[in-house]
Parts: C-alpha cells; structure tokens; sequence
C-alpha cells in the first residue's frame, strides 16, 4: 500500500493559505465590523459582528478570497424586512468604503454586502446580517436573508454557522479523529475545486457532507491516504443520497432542517457522481502496489493551485522516483571515475 506520506504532508502545505491571506483576513474582517458598529442604527439594532466561514474553521485552501462578517442583530424588531436590513448595510458601508479610482468597493448581494480591499490583492468581505431564531425543537440559532430567488425575497433562512465551526473542533479533536479531519476536509474541498472549477455547489457543500461522512464511522486512517480514500468514498454517499436520490442535505447544525445548496440539479448531481468516481480511483491507488502509478492518481484528483509566487502548479508532487506518467524512473548507476554521469532535473514534483 503506497503511503505518500511525505507526498501528502507537501499537497497539504501547497493548498495551505499564504502568510499574506492569513495576515489580511482578519484586518479587513474587523475594518468592516467596526463601520457596522459605529452606526447608530445598526448598533441600535444590538449588532455584534461573528468571524465565520471556513477561515475561522481554519478549513480554507489557497486563495482567501472571502471573509465573513456575520452581523447579529440581537434587539432587530420582528417586523424589520431583510430587505431593510441589507440597505442600512448598503448605506454604512458605502460611506464606510467608497469608489477607488473610480471603482465601487461596495456591492449588494442577496443576503449580504460584498465589501472589496484592492490592497489586500483582490480580498473582499461579506457582511451578513441576522436576527435571532429559535428551531421548532428548541436550538437557538439564526437568521439570514432569503435569495431573492426564493418563493419569499422578503422572508428569512434558518442558519447556524458558528455551531459548524462546535463541529469542526469536536471532530478532529484527540477524542475523535485527532487532528485528521481538518487536513482531510482542505483535501476534499481541493478535490471539489479540481472537479468542478468554479461551477457550483462550492466548498461548503462538500464540508457539510464530510460532517455526515466522518460521522458515519466509515472514514478511518491512520494515513493521510487511508482517510483521503475513504472520506472521498462516504462523502460521495452523502452527496449522492442528497442529489441523486433527491433527499437533500440534512444540517448538520440544525437538526430537522435541510442546507439550501446553491447550483443547478445537473452541477449537483454531477459534484456527487465526480465524487464517486473519484473516490473509486483514489481506492484503486491505495491497493496498488504501484508507487509511481498511484501517485499519478492522487496528483490528477488533487489537481492545481497558485503557488507563492503566482504561479500555477500541481499540489501534489511526484516521489522522487517516479516520472511525471506515473512510470518508475530509470536509474543508471555511477561508477568512480565514469567521464559521463546521467543528467537529472531540478524541478520537484
């Protein structure tokens, strides 16, 4: 059974965040939550801004290109429309972050204010508001905004977002899988990217699926490998149950209730077969005996991602002896004295 260990350890380093990402994050999150406060009428509404998303879950794979403000709106009346909400939002946050050189920094989404930072390489911030909820089983929680796409643009959607991040630490805490499941998640989510490209359902999607996947009992180690290949597998099985078979994605932090899963049928379906796919490649590759042939198959699963310096690469590097086709490299030994020794290359991976 190829390992990969090192292979792995590395994938997981080059789809890691950049120290730039992880330094501007937090300082545009609170630039923005401090406009909110400072606003009379927000304030007056009892805001507290939450850090939330998979940032703060520490699940993000590179780039940042978001961060979300989730605006607790704790004294909100009940007759408040979201769509009065969102324009108290619209009106601090313009005057908060005007044009630069002529562009809006600030732009009104379905349930959010998109708020960009040019100086932090193209960053933006979503700041969401939300009203307090209580389930009809009694767990408190939260919320948003409906899309406008929905059968009611005025209405509001069930959300719990800081009890995903309860879930995060609980699972990969020592008592469960200890310390596997976030590096397995960003493998997921790196996966998904590799598979879909921009097209929706999006990362968090795939993460709440992981939630049920861990929690089936199926996903085990004790490699990087071992729980790559059998959380791709229950992973496909919940997407497949969820899209496929029509039975939705149940939450994971509301019991009862279904995520509303962005992206048409077709792009479903299709996340949850490339999944299943996936997973049977990924499975094939840790019973081969075939070193070079099954690092061939991780690297084209895992796909490509920017690297520190801008450039595109793949994030899963190539033992030290094998080609790039996934074929055993052909080593020629040197003897003392020989005139000529073999050419090598300097590229890794």
């Amino acid at each position: 059974m190829p390992e990969l260990t090192a292979q792995f350890e590395q994938a997981l380093k080059n789809i890691e965040p950049t120290k730039e990402d992880k330094h501007n994050a937090p300082l545009a999150w609170a630039e923005v939550g401090e406009a909110l406060a400072d606003d009379p009428v927000i304030a007056g509404w009892g805001f507290d801004s939450l850090l939330i998303g998979s940032y703060k879950r520490r699940v993000s794979i590179r780039r940042i290109k978001d961060v979300d403000v989730f605006g607790r709106l704790w004294d909100v009346e009940d007759d408040v429309l979201p769509s009065t909400v969102l324009s108290e939002f619209e009106r601090v946050l313009r005057k908060a972050f005007p044009p630069v050189d002529g562009k809006a920094r600030v732009h009104r989404q379905a349930r959010s204010l998109q708020v960009g930072f040019p100086e932090f390489d193209g960053l933006y911030v979503d700041a969401v508001p939300a009203r307090p909820w209580t389930s009809p089983i009694g767990v408190e929680a939260w919320q948003l905004p409906k899309r406008e796409d929905g059968d009611d643009p005025q209405g509001w959607q069930a959300t719990n977002p800081d009890q995903l991040t309860v879930i995060t630490n609980e699972l990969n805490d020592a008592d469960h899988f200890d310390g596997h499941y976030v590096p397995t998640v960003k493998l997921l989510r790196q996966t998904r990217r590799s598979l879909l490209g921009k097209r929706k359902p999006g990362g968090l999607t795939v993460e709440v699926a992981a939630v049920h996947a861990f929690r089936s009992g199926m996903v085990s180690g004790p490699t990087h490998a071992d729980f790559y290949a059998t959380a791709l597998r229950q992973t496909g099985n919940v997407l497949h149950n969820a899209f496929v078979l029509g039975l939705g994605l149940d939450d994971p932090t509301l019991p009862g209730e279904k995520v509303v899963v962005r992206g048409s049928d077709a792009d479903k379906r299709d996340l949850a077969t490339k999944f299943l796919d996936a997973a049977g490649k990924a499975e094939d590759a840790l019973g081969s005996s075939d070193r070079c042939a099954a690092a061939k198959t991780f690297r084209e699963l895992l796909g490509t991602a920017v690297d520190d310096v801008g450039d595109t690469g793949h994030v899963f590097p190539m033992p030290a002896e094998c080609n790039l086709d996934g074929t055993a490299k052909r080593f020629v030994a040197v003897t003392a004295g020989d005139r000529t020794v073999p050419a090598g290359n300097r590229r890794f991976g």
